[in-house]
């Protein structure tokens, strides 16, 4: 199973036709038909290869790799530590580290196993970085560069059209990274400290107020960033790509009492209630962009990522000033943060950032109401409730995709793209709202 799919069945490239519509090419009580002569000379392996003289993407159903230790169960290890104390009657603070490990989680990228690896590239004495070998690699494995660089055909009827790189790969015949299944290959990393107020109702206030810092890693498991380098494993470990470090959520209820004893200012002032949800949290993570010299157009590896300038900021503003105005020209991320890798080299920087996030991500919601009480059986209610209470503006996460892009604008002036240009700037929303309740019971 995978994410609660089936996933089973026989991949073959038929050179047989169905003798008519609506009946099957072969039965599985008569075996694989095949003509052999039709598959390439380097195997006869049934089914498996794309016509003579093609290449081909290996189909969905077809051939993929299954890890022989595929199916294994993930093995998780939680554990926590708390303290509790009562401060007064009605008042309790605990704290508590709260910690997890997982190992053996299903993974997707660690793998690339029609990729060219370093290791193959250094045994032919290729390098990377030098312009010839990067024009070789894209050239046709019948031309003049390849055949004078000593290469040749992988197999008979490899197409000449093919590039040098292509015949390189694991299986040459394929031009796609082939599918990786049940590759219990990633892992995971949560540790945390939580602390929480409780202050039962008294006097008319109910509080409950909770705060979490945490640090949560990974490397390779699903929802995990995306590969640097499939053939050094351990760079890729870093953020996972929801890690919020700082949550704090506070929830409070306080009814106001009915201060004196003359009945018409007691109904009118007193037993009115007050409430609200404070949520405080880091801002969502920016990702780091994708190098633009498209490393993996000569290894088939995973692309690589810019490289961070130390000591550079990443912003021109603080995403938190309430100042900015995505409709100027005003520039929010700093392009200078950040080099491309060079030309045949692989990034050495992480997916993202702890400092590299948006605005904080607030949430204040108020409300206040009372209930009226007209007889025994008959009661009215009125409620007040109001949404981002302080009215905070919230902006869309600027594009980061490339910090070599150039800035542009409309005639009015107002950025359509660049590096750090905010989309939707006519859809912000966020504004401030309420709407008003009433209820008759009887």
């Amino acid at each position: 199973m995978n994410g609660g799919t089936p996933v089973a069945g026989l991949g073959i490239n038929s050179v047989t036709n169905s003798t008519g519509y609506g009946f099957a090419v072969s039965q599985f009580q008569n075996g694989i038909q095949y003509n052999p002569s039709a598959l390439y000379a380097a195997t006869l392996n049934p089914g498996v290869a794309p016509q003579p003289g093609t290449l081909s993407a290996a189909p969905a159903w077809g051939p993929q790799f299954r890890d022989p230790d595929g199916g294994r169960p993930s093995r998780v290890n939680q554990w926590n530590i708390a303290l509790q104390r009562q401060i007064t009657r009605d008042t309790t603070i605990e704290a508590a580290y709260v910690g997890n490990r997982g190992v053996w989680e299903e993974a997707r990228g660690l793998a690339s196993i029609n990729a060219i690896s370093p290791t193959r590239l250094q045994a032919l004495g290729l390098d990377l970085t030098n312009p010839a070998t990067r024009s070789l690699l894209t050239s046709q494995i019948c031309s003049t560069a390849a055949v004078n660089a000593g290469f040749k055909l992988p197999y008979a009827s490899f197409p000449c059209t093919a590039s040098v790189a292509q015949s390189l790969r694991p299986f040459p015949e394929y031009n796609d990274g082939l599918a990786e299944w049940f590759d219990p290959l990633g892992n995971s990393w949560y540790d945390s400290l939580q602390m929480k107020f409780t202050k039962r109702f008294s006097h008319g206030l109910d509080v409950t107020s909770s705060f979490t810092y945490q640090k949560e890693l990974c490397l390779g498991s699903n929802g995990c960033a995306g590969i640097n380098d499939a053939f050094n494993r351990s760079e890729n470990k870093g953020l996972t790509p929801t890690s919020t470090p700082f949550i704090s959520v506070t929830a409070f209820t306080y009814r106001i009492p009915k201060f004196t004893s003359n009945r018409l200012v007691r109904q009118l002032v007193g037993g009115w209630t007050a409430g609200g949800i404070m949520r405080y949290a880091s801002g969502s993570l920016i990702g780091v962009a994708a190098s633009r010299t498209n490393l993996n157009t000569w290894t088939f590896n995973t692309n690589t990522r810019f490289n961070r300038v130390p000591g550079v900021p990443l912003f021109l503003e603080n995403p938190n000033c309430q100042c900015i105005n995505p409709n100027s020209n005003q520039q929010i991320l700093n392009p200078a943060a950040w080099s491309d890798t060079p030309t045949g080299t692989w990034g050495q920087g992480s997916a993202y950032y702890n400092d590299y996030r948006w605005q904080h991500q607030i949430s204040e919601n108020m409300n206040f109401g009372r209930t009226f009480q007209i007889r025994e059986k008959m009661a009215l209610s009125i409620r007040a409730e109001f949404f981002n209470v302080f009215n905070r503006v919230y902006l869309p996460t600027p594009s980061a995709t490339n910090p070599l892009a150039t800035a542009t604008f409309n005639p009015s002036g107002v950025p359509t793209g660049g590096f750090g240009y905010i989309t939707n700037a006519n859809g912000i929303g966020g504004q401030r709202n309420g709407q008003l309740v009433a209820r008759f019971q009887f």
